[in-house]
């Protein structure tokens, strides 16, 4: 057993909202592979390979939420930053508990 006291999962800012949650992304087009990782600056970094044209990069990031979250992309909307590295996407049937869970799941 360490001696360490161990680090608490830090989650990225949410909005419970009457649609649904609004989670706030750190987008990294362009990167070796598609994943979800850490924290920065209250955002959820997600690293995607496409580039950031056409918004090809966009629906990669919508994607990799999916599979991250456990949800349909088809409840998953980009709600603002459609042409910025920060973003925020609005996660619908799902609630700010079940997000924190798969991301706790997911970032441990």
């Amino acid at each position: 057993m360490s001696n360490e006291a161990e680090k608490p999962v830090e989650f990225p800012e949410l909005k419970s909202t009457p649609e649904g949650i609004e989670l706030s992304v750190r987008a990294i087009p362009g990167a070796s592979r598609n994943s979800t990782g850490e924290i920065r600056q209250g955002a959820l970094v997600v690293k995607v390979t496409t580039a950031p044209e056409k918004g090809k990069a966009n629906h990669t990031i919508c994607e990799v939420l999916s599979g991250t979250l456990g949800i349909p992309k088809s409840r998953i909307r980009l709600l603002r930053g459609e042409q910025s590295r920060r973003k925020t996407f609005l996660l619908m049937k799902i609630t700010s508990n079940e997000v924190e869970e798969a991301l706790r799941s997911h970032l441990e």
